[in-house]
């Protein structure tokens, strides 16, 4: 047996998500922090160690779990991370940062990963889900 849900839009989803039956919601939380955390590896270990490994180490992870869900932000906040990613304007060339180590493309990718990991999720539950 399936049941059609209409949700249009990720922010419908994520309300559909947080009203989802406890061991769904449990299994969603799990999903949403391996994906944070994975995010977080993923940016520390493509940026550079650097003379202090400050880079590195502003790369951070805040999570929240409950009985209603989980929600994680990783964020890059060492003071000069943003300088790594742009570079400075003036005289000399800039910088060029290889894509693979710019910290918001690695989160865009882990977030699309993660949706569609809840997709799946509520799929083997019986949902469907369709894009349109």
């Amino acid at each position: 047996m399936s049941v059609k849900i209409q949700i249009d839009g990720l922010a419908a989803f994520r309300t559909a998500l947080r009203n989802l039956p406890d061991d769904l919601t449990q299994e969603a939380g799990a999903i949403v922090l391996a994906h944070a955390e994975d995010a977080k590896q993923r940016v520390q270990g493509a940026y550079p160690e650097g003379p202090t490994g400050n880079l590195r180490r502003g790369v951070t992870m805040n999570k929240e779990a409950s009985n209603f869900g989980a929600r994680a932000i990783v964020r890059s906040r060492a003071p000069h991370a943003w300088l790594f990613e742009h570079g400075v304007r003036g005289t000399a060339p800039r910088r060029t940062v290889p894509p693979d180590q710019e910290a918001i493309p690695i989160f865009i990718r882990v977030r699309r990963n993660m949706v569609t990991a809840l997709i799946h999720m509520v799929q083997r539950a019986g949902l469907v889900v369709t894009e349109s």
